[in-house]
C-alpha cells in the first residue's frame, strides 16, 4: 500500500524549493570567487563590485564566507526539519488516536518523539535508517552551535561529528558524497546536500515505518464520522472515500469494499 502523511509530502516539496535556491546561490558565488580570483586583488574586485551594485560591504575573508553560507544553508533546513518533526506528530496522533505527552525533558523533539512512538526505538532505527537519524542528529547540533554559540559544547559536537566519521565508508556508499560530512569549521556545500538528504530518507522511511493498516484506516474514518450524509449512497460514497485517501494519505490502492462494509456495519 502507497502511505505518505501529508508532512513527507510538504518536506519533499519545501526542501526542493530551498534546494533550487541554494544551489543557484551557490552557482552565483562560484562564479563571482572564480572572477575575483582572476583579479589582481580579490578585495579590490569586491570593492568594485560592491560600487557597482550600491551594496556596501566589509572586507570578506573568502574561507569564511564559504563556511558562513554552508552554515546558513544548514540553519535553514533544520527549521524545515523542526516543522516536519511538529506535524509529523499531529498527524501520527490524528490517524493512530495515539496522543503523545513530551514532558520537559531536555531531550530534542526528535529524541522524544521517537521515544514516544508506541515502538521500539532501536527496531525502528534499524527499519528506518541509524545512520539517516545521526546525521540529522550531528547538524542539529551544528545548527544549535551557529546559533547558540556558547550553549554547544565542542566536546559533543566533536563526538556526533567522529561517530560520522566511523561510519563514512556507509556514507558514500548511501549518499554518494565523499566530502562530507566535516567539522563545524570546514563546512562546505555538501553538508548541506547530505543534511537534506539523509532528512528526506528519514521521512520517507518513518512514513513507511508507521503505514497503517485497514483497520487503522477504518476507525480513524468512524472517529471523523466521515462523510455521514453520504454513508448510505454507496457509490458517492466510495469516491468521497477515495479522494480523501489519496488527498490526505497518497493511498491508492485499498480494499474500498472491504472498508466501506465496515463502515456501515
Amino acid at each position: 500500500m502507497a502511505f505518505r502523511l501529508k508532512s513527507v509530502t510538504e518536506l519533499r516539496k519545501v526542501l526542493g524549493q530551498y534546494d533550487a535556491v541554494v544551489q543557484l546561490t551557490e552557482i552565483s558565488v562560484r562564479n563571482f570567487m572564480e572572477k575575483a580570483n582572476e583579479h589582481s586583488s580579490i578585495q579590490e574586485y569586491i570593492t568594485e563590485q560592491s560600487k557597482k551594485y550600491n551594496i556596501r560591504t566589509n572586507d570578506v575573508e573568502v574561507d569564511i564566507l564559504m563556511n558562513r553560507l554552508s552554515l546558513q544553508y544548514i540553519a535553514s533546513v533544520q527549521q524545515y526539519a523542526e516543522l516536519f518533526f511538529y506535524k509529523f506528530k499531529t498527524e501520527y496522533e490524528e490517524l493512530y488516536d495515539h496522543k503523545m505527552e513530551f514532558g520537559d525533558s531536555n531531550d530534542t523533539f526528535l529524541e522524544k518523539l521517537l521515544t514516544k512512538l508506541p515502538y521500539n526505538k532501536e527496531v525502528l532505527l534499524s527499519e528506518v535508517g541509524q545512520i539517516h537519524y545521526d546525521i540529522i542528529k550531528y547538524y542539529k547540533k551544528v545548527r544549535n552551535k551557529y546559533s547558540h554559540y556558547f550553549q554547544i559544547s565542542d566536546d559533543s559536537l566533536q563526538s556526533d561529528f567522529q561517530n560520522l566519521i566511523i561510519k563514512k565508508d556507509e556514507i558514500n556508499e548511501k549518499y554518494d558524497l565523499f566530502d562530507a560530512p566535516n567539522d563545524y569549521e570546514n563546512l562546505c556545500f555538501n553538508d548541506f546536500i547530505l543534511f537534506t538528504r539523509a532528512l528526506k530518507y528519514f521521512a520517507n522511511n518513518l512514513c513507511d515505518f508507521i503505514k497503517p493498516s485497514d483497520d487503522i484506516i477504518i476507525n480513524h474514518l468512524k472517529r471523523k464520522n466521515f462523510k455521514l450524509n453520504l454513508l448510505h449512497k454507496e457509490e458517492r460514497y466510495k469516491n468521497a472515500l477515495k479522494s480523501y485517501l489519496l488527498q490526505e494519505y497518497g493511498i491508492n490502492d485499498l480494499n474500498i469494499n472491504y472498508i466501506y462494509t465496515a463502515l456501515v456495519a
